[in-house]
């Protein structure tokens, strides 16, 4: 139920977004990706959340792992400050030397930390970026119970005012 209503503001939100600019997205297109993500989570056992729920995490100081899933030189360009980088493909194949170019499955464990019951909250680029539905999939098959999924990930961040890090110069 909380997921189907997460999928329903998604919905709502993409809809206003399309009256307030140029529409880019034909209605059609943008249920097509709500139903999408609404799939992917259901499939997967994760959660969705959006980029103002990790903002009040962030700043609550909650104790969580946030794990940017793009490729290093586009972590580097902007990332969520806290956010560590471990690069996944943005289709999953259940192969993991195909789906986390990013290291060896020990790394992510690592990363990630030992306690099974701690927030894992993952995002990538944007809401058709599928790298952060791959990371969440790995991160549910790995044992951890708690697994988020930020899907409108960093351009969602941005487009809501929200400061970035880089690491260029």
């Amino acid at each position: 139920m909380k997921k189907t209503l997460l999928a329903l503001a998604f919905t709502s939100l993409f809809a206003a977004q399309a009256f307030a600019e140029p529409q880019t997205l034909k209605e059609n297109e943008v249920e097509e990706i709500v139903l999408k993500i609404h799939h992917d989570a259901n499939q997967g056992g994760y959660e969705l959340l959006s980029v103002g729920d990790l903002k009040k995490l962030l700043d609550e100081k909650e104790n969580i792992v946030l794990i940017d899933a793009h490729p290093k030189n586009q972590f580097d360009e902007a990332y969520i400050d806290g956010a560590d980088n471990f690069e996944f493909q943005g289709t999953f194949t259940r192969h993991w030397k195909d789906d986390a170019p990013g290291g060896s499955e020990d790394a992510y464990k690592a990363l990630l930390g030992e306690n099974l019951n701690r927030k894992i909250v993952i995002y990538c680029g944007g809401n058709k970026c599928g790298r952060s539905n791959t990371a969440a999939l790995w991160t549910k098959e790995l044992g951890y119970h708690h697994v988020y999924r930020v899907t409108s990930g960093i351009q969602g961040w941005k487009d809501a005012g929200f400061a970035v890090k880089s690491a260029k110069k």
